[in-house]
């Protein structure tokens, strides 16, 4: 397998994968904090931030 064909499915893999994941947020997530009333809504973001923003994705 030549160089730029393994580059072409390390990058269509990765996409793949980025497209996932905004899937799970938009069909998941999205629905969920819907529901919340706008402090709430807010509260969660600020929260969902605050672990993003420390570096732990996974609590």
């Amino acid at each position: 397998m030549t160089l730029s064909a393994e580059l072409l499915l390390t990058s269509t893999l990765l996409c793949a994968l980025a497209t996932g994941f905004v899937l799970t947020y938009a069909v998941i997530f999205m629905p969920g904090l819907a529901k919340l009333a706008d402090k709430e809504f807010i509260r969660a973001f600020q929260v969902t931030d605050k672990v993003i923003q420390n570096n732990q994705p996974i609590s």
